[in-house]
C-alpha cells in the first residue's frame, strides 16, 4: 500500500533553521554585516520567550532584511548555498527516513514554515515529490514586496487532509515528522506521528502519546 511521508524542514530534515543558515551564508558573501545577527537573534528570542508569533516573526525579518531585494539574486545565491556542502546541515536520522521512504515508493512531501524561495530549492535538492511553504510576493520589477502567507501547523494539517483525498490514500497510511509542538495539528493529521529532534514541549507530548522519537 502506497504511503505518504510528510516532513517538516527546519530542525527536522535540516538540523538547524534553513533561513538562518542561508542568512549566515549571505553574511559570509558580504551581503549583510556580521552585527546584523544580533537583530535576528533578538527576533528569535522574542518568538521563543515573549510570544512573538511566527507570522509576526516573518514580517519583521522580511521588512528588515528582504523587502526590495531582487528575487533573481536571492535565487542565484540559494543555488550556490546548496552546492556548498549543504548535506552537512541535514539531520541524518530524519534524512535516512526520507531516503527509506523514497526507496519504497512513498509519496514524499516537505511542509515548511520557511519561505518558498528557500524550501523549493531544498525540496528539489532532496528529490521529494512535492512541497508547500510560506510565500513572499514580488513586485513588477521582481523585487520582494510583502509576506503573502505563512504556513503554520494548522495549514500543514489541511494540506495533508487534501492530499489524502487527491491521492486516495487513507489517513492511516500517512507518516508525519516534525520537531515542534507548533506542528501538533500536522502530527495529529497523520496516522503515524514521529517526533524528530523534538523541542521540550513536543518531547513531553510524544512520550505521553507513545510516539516514536528520533
Amino acid at each position: 500500500m502506497k504511503q505518504i511521508s510528510a516532513f517538516d524542514l527546519d530542525h527536522t530534515l535540516v538540523s538547524s533553521n534553513s533561513s538562518l543558515l542561508f542568512y549566515r551564508y549571505l553574511i559570509s558573501k558580504g551581503f549583510y554585516r556580521q552585527i546584523s545577527l544580533i537583530r535576528t537573534a533578538f527576533y528569535s528570542l522574542r518568538h521563543h520567550f515573549m510570544n512573538l508569533s511566527l507570522t509576526m516573526l516573518h514580517e519583521k525579518v522580511f521588512e528588515r532584511f528582504l523587502k526590495g531585494a531582487p528575487l533573481s539574486l536571492v535565487q542565484e545565491e540559494i543555488t550556490q548555498f546548496l552546492k556548498k556542502d549543504f548535506y552537512r546541515f541535514l539531520y541524518y536520522p530524519t534524512f535516512e527516513r526520507l531516503r527509506r521512504a523514497q526507496h519504497q515508493g512513498d509519496h514524499t512531501v516537505i511542509l515548511s514554515n520557511a519561505p518558498s524561495f528557500i524550501v523549493g530549492p531544498i525540496a528539489e535538492y532532496l528529490e521529494v515529490n512535492e512541497w508547500y511553504s510560506s510565500h513572499y510576493t514580488v513586485d513588477e520589477e521582481g523585487n520582494f514586496e510583502s509576506v503573502e502567507s505563512v504556513l503554520l501547523g494548522e495549514g500543514k494539517a489541511e494540506y495533508i487532509n487534501q492530499m489524502t483525498k487527491n491521492l486516495k490514500i487513507a489517513r492511516e497510511h500517512v507518516i508525519a515528522y516534525s520537531d515542534s509542538d507548533l506542528d501538533l495539528p500536522f502530527l495529529h493529521s497523520a496516522g503515524t506521528a514521529v517526533a524528530a529532534n523534538p523541542n521540550p514541549k513536543l518531547l513531553k507530548v510524544s512520550k505521553k502519546n507513545a510516539w516514536e522519537i528520533i
